[in-house]
């Protein structure tokens, strides 16, 4: 058996739903029994895929294999070449762009799977870390590198082992965690933090509350003047923020989300292409179809022959 297929290999499938739904819900990722869960990309496309701005209540830590990765959270990008590591906090809103020809692990996970029973120093100060958005995501490259490869080992571990049900496997899937962190925390993970102002908590803010709304009324009407009036924002200051933010137009990140909720249900659903289109906002059947294949390259119809 292909040792990927223990993965969840379909990034696009989990990214659509944990866009649409962590914002707003408490996602379990794994069990509640075992709040661990793996997923891996490997991109064979010649294009570029985007994942647009979101959030998950877990900890998320990516491991760059191959090529790079664009990592944006605060209006402010950032590529990362392979070997590397991102350590994305809970809660902290972050968009990712994965070229062509890129390979990444990600593991998110409850930080309670592995704490203490008693008070550690070491640990709270990690996990005061691991919980604070405000703190921002950080990054291990190639000046980490002694780092990085030790960690690849417990990376290793855990992407082999975390599907399983034996307890003394999970136990062990902890212990590697823990050492995951340990390292992390060694290379300077809570050190090396550039702390956002106040002005920027606030509109991060913001700007979570509005891709809440976006996501419970996606189905409907949605103008630049509604979404400025929410944020409190001129309609020309919240197009300039939003695309900053964003890397994308307000109604191209409409558009994108609602074809990821659309794309999902053509695959699990069995109603007919014109009703999932008219369910996600699309009156117009023949311009959904046009940008659908834009992004994926094929026809709802041959998408959901996939």
């Amino acid at each position: 058996m292909d040792k990927n297929k223990q993965y969840f290999t379909n990034l696009d499938l989990y990214m659509a739903k944990y866009s649409t739904q962590a914002a707003r819900e408490n996602i379990i990722h794994g069990s509640s029994k075992f709040p661990l869960v793996c997923y891996t990309n490997k991109r064979s496309d010649t294009f570029s895929t985007y994942y647009n701005s979101h959030w998950q209540k877990e900890v998320e830590i990516i491991f760059v294999d191959k090529g790079s990765l664009i990592v944006m959270a605060d209006t402010v990008p950032v590529t990362v070449e392979s070997p590397s590591i991102v350590l994305v906090p809970s809660k902290t809103v972050h968009s990712l762009t994965l070229p062509a020809e890129s390979e990444q692990r990600y593991l998110l996970f409850n930080p309670e799977i592995v704490r203490f029973a008693y008070y550690d120093p070491m640990q709270s100060a990690i996990f005061d870390d691991l919980y604070n958005s405000a703190k921002g995501i950080r990054v291990f490259g190639k000046e980490h590198r002694e780092y990085i490869f030790k960690a690849l080992k417990s990376f290793d571990y855990i992407f082999n082992n975390f599907s399983s049900k034996q307890e003394q496997v999970q136990f062990s899937v902890k212990i590697e965690l823990l050492s995951l962190l340990s390292i992390l925390q060694m290379a300077g993970a809570l050190d090396e933090i550039l702390i956002p102002t106040a002005f920027e908590k606030n509109r991060q803010k913001k700007l979570k509350d509005l891709i809440i709304w976006i996501q419970e009324h996606h189905s409907g009407p949605l103008s630049i003047a509604d979404a400025a009036a929410k944020m409190n924002f001129s309609e020309s200051y919240f197009c300039r923020f939003f695309k900053k933010a964003t890397h994308m137009s307000f109604t191209e990140y409409v558009n994108d989300y609602r074809l990821t909720q659309a794309a999902d249900e053509i695959l699990s659903g069995a109603e007919s292409i014109s009703e999932i289109a008219s369910n996600h906002g699309f009156d117009n059947e023949s311009y959904f179809f046009r940008i659908f294949k834009k992004k994926y390259g094929v026809t709802p119809l041959n998408y959901r022959k996939k």
